[in-house]
C-alpha cells in the first residue's frame, strides 16, 4: 500500500444525463463525499447531530459557468499491511503530502510531476519550503502519530491473544455477534402494521396519506422499535 496515484487515485463517475450535462471536475473529491451528495440528490437532509467529514458535490453537478469553490482537500489514513507505522496523506490542489514516522516525508506537485518522480520535501525553493512546512504542521496538528501507533500495537496484541486462545483445542472462529431480539424483528414488532407500512413509504406520508417533508422517512427501522 502507498499513496502514489496508481495505488490511491480512483475516478469518481456520476451519470445522470436526464438532469446533468457531461463535464470534468478537476478538484479533489473523496468517497466520503458520496453520502452527502446522494442525500442532496434526493432532496433529503442530514441530521446536524451526526457530523460528516464529506462535502456534497451537488454544486459541481449543477454549476453552469465556472466551478464553485468547495473543499478541495482529501485526507488519507492507512495503518494496515505494508507499513510498520501510520501512513498519512494530504491532497490539496496540485499538491500531495505524505508523512510516516519511520519514512522520509514526500511532497509532490502533481500538475508538473504527474508520475511523482520528484520529491520536493527537501526543495530549497522558498515557496515550496513554505508549502512543505504548512503541510507538516497541519499533519502534526491533525494526527497524534505516537498515540495512533500505540493503539494499533495494543489492538494487534489483543487480537494475537484471542487467536492463540482460539487455535488451542477445538478451533472456533471469533466473530462479533450482535444481540438480536427475535420478537422485535420483521413483522413481529411493537409497531402496528399500518404505521409500519407508512414509515416504509417514500415519499413519506402521514396517517392521512399526506406527503411529509423530505428527511422524515424512517424506512423499515420502525420494525425494530427504533
Amino acid at each position: 500500500m502507498s499513496w502514489f496515484e496508481g495505488s490511491s487515485r480512483v475516478p469518481l463517475l456520476i451519470s445522470y444525463p436526464q438532469r446533468y450535462s457531461s463535464k470534468t471536475i478537476p478538484q479533489n473529491v473523496s468517497s466520503l463525499d458520496l453520502l452527502p451528495t446522494l442525500v442532496d440528490l434526493v432532496g433529503g437532509s442530514i441530521d446536524s447531530r451526526l457530523p460528516l467529514d464529506g462535502t456534497s458535490l451537488l454544486p459541481y453537478l449543477e454549476s453552469q459557468d465556472g466551478l464553485p469553490i468547495l473543499n478541495d482537500t482529501v485526507y488519507g489514513e492507512y495503518a494496515g499491511e505494508g507499513t510498520v507505522a501510520p501512513l498519512m496523506m494530504i491532497r490539496r490542489g496540485p499538491w500531495k503530502f505524505v508523512t510516516c514516522p519511520v519514512d522520509p516525508p514526500q511532497l509532490f506537485n502533481l500538475k508538473t510531476d504527474p508520475k511523482e518522480l520528484q520529491n520536493l520535501a527537501k526543495s530549497q525553493i522558498p515557496a515550496i519550503q513554505d508549502v512543505f512546512t504548512s503541510f507538516a504542521r497541519e499533519a502534526n496538528e491533525r494526527w497524534d502519530f505516537k498515540s495512533i501507533h500505540q493503539e494499533v500495537l495494543r489492538s494487534q496484541r489483543a487480537r494475537k491473544l484471542c487467536w492463540d486462545a482460539l487455535t488451542r483445542g477445538k478451533y472456533e472462529s471469533w466473530d462479533y455477534q450482535p444481540k438480536e431480539e427475535a420478537r422485535d424483528k420483521y413483522i413481529r414488532s411493537n409497531v402496528p402494521l399500518d404505521e409500519l407500512e407508512l414509515r416504509a413509504r417514500y415519499p413519506p406520508v402521514d396517517k392521512f396519506g399526506h406527503e411529509l417533508p423530505r428527511g422524515q422517512a424512517k424506512g423499515v427501522a420502525g420494525s425494530y422499535n427504533q
